[in-house]
């Protein structure tokens, strides 16, 4: 695993773009299910890759050696697969308590991504975000909002 606060400058500057477009203004998150120890299938981001791409769907982004994150998309789907370097960010995702649209967790996703409220856009089109878990894998897809 590497270390989020040894990044190169390549990645660092991708994860600030991803945190800027996943938390554009008038997008929302909310949670799915978890399915532990149910599948060995989604062990890591390389095998959920292989695996949504089999069903069509497009990878445009995989960072890490081993991955760590990528982005997918087919038609107007996005897909985030991710396995969370930062324990305060993976903790959050594990604890179904904390609600992930609240200000202390968007302020701290900006904060590490040396962000702020007024670098964001609003979203042309927002989207609700519905995160998954499968074991050790997260996965984020997008959706149009009502």
């Amino acid at each position: 695993m590497s270390d989020p606060t040894k990044q190169t400058p390549n990645l660092a500057t991708a994860i600030k773009e991803l945190r800027r477009h996943l938390l554009e203004k008038g997008n929302r998150f909310e949670r799915g299910s978890h399915y532990k120890g149910q599948t060995k299938t989604l062990s890591g981001v390389a095998q959920t890759v292989k695996l949504y791409e089999g069903m069509g769907y497009q990878k445009f982004l995989e960072v890490g050696n081993p991955p760590v994150y990528a982005m997918l998309a087919r038609g107007h789907r996005e897909m985030h697969i991710f396995q969370p370097q930062d324990p305060k960010i993976r903790a959050w995702l594990e604890d179904e308590k904390v609600a992930l649209n609240d200000p202390p967790v968007r302020a701290y996703l900006l904060q590490t991504a040396g962000l702020s409220e007024s670098d964001l856009p609003t979203a042309s089109k927002p989207q609700h975000f519905h995160l998954s878990e499968v074991d050790d894998v997260f996965i984020l897809t997008s959706g149009d909002t009502d």
